[in-house]
């Protein structure tokens, strides 16, 4: 049976350097796959993603076990991709581009499918991924959360230090606006 992720972060806290070792184990690609996701580039995701678990280290002290610890993780993860830009300054975040070194669509391919399917659903995972590229960081934020993520709005408000109805409110608005680049007419 797998310990939780509360005692192992009381083991880390007593000085056990392997129970960190687990913790960024279980929790390692899911912050990249969020980070990566906000910054649209492999390399810069890497970065970001190894200070984001020297924070974690740093502050785990601070950790309030009455907390969920996924959704300390990812307002860690957040804020640290905002300052990681902020410092950075030269690259406007709607127009980023998409790293190709790592992509959403890889994982979602299928073995059992046929060639002309896998090809057609990589342009469509490919097509999402430029397109959520375009939003603003924080509607893009606000859709991971919740759809690939899966966490609650009561969740993300937490993350986002915001109440839960305005967060509600701004994910209609980002997936209305993300719907809107999807649909718009393309003039070549």
């Amino acid at each position: 049976m797998e310990d939780s992720d509360l005692s192992i972060i009381e083991q880390a806290l007593e000085g056990d350097t392997n129970a960190f070792e687990i913790l960024v184990q279980r929790h390692l690609k899911l912050v990249y796959n969020f980070v990566y996701q906000l910054s649209g580039n492999a390399d810069e995701a890497n970065d970001i993603t190894q200070e984001v678990f020297v924070k974690i280290w740093k502050n785990l002290k601070k950790f309030d076990p009455k907390q969920n610890f996924r959704t300390w993780i990812f307002s860690i993860a957040r804020n640290t991709t905002i300052d990681y830009f902020r410092k950075k300054k030269s690259i406007p975040f709607g127009d980023m581009e998409i790293g190709e070194d790592t992509s959403f669509e890889d994982s979602l391919a299928d073995d059992e499918m046929l060639p002309d399917e896998v090809f057609e659903q990589k342009e469509i995972g490919t097509f999402l991924e430029k397109t959520l590229q375009t939003l603003s960081l924080e509607e893009r934020t606000i859709i991971l959360l919740h759809d690939k993520e899966d966490l609650t709005f009561e969740e993300m408000g937490k993350i986002l230090h915001k109440p839960m109805n305005t967060v509600k409110s701004q994910y209609r608005r980002a997936i209305i606006n993300f719907r809107k680049h999807i649909i718009k007419p393309r003039h070549n």
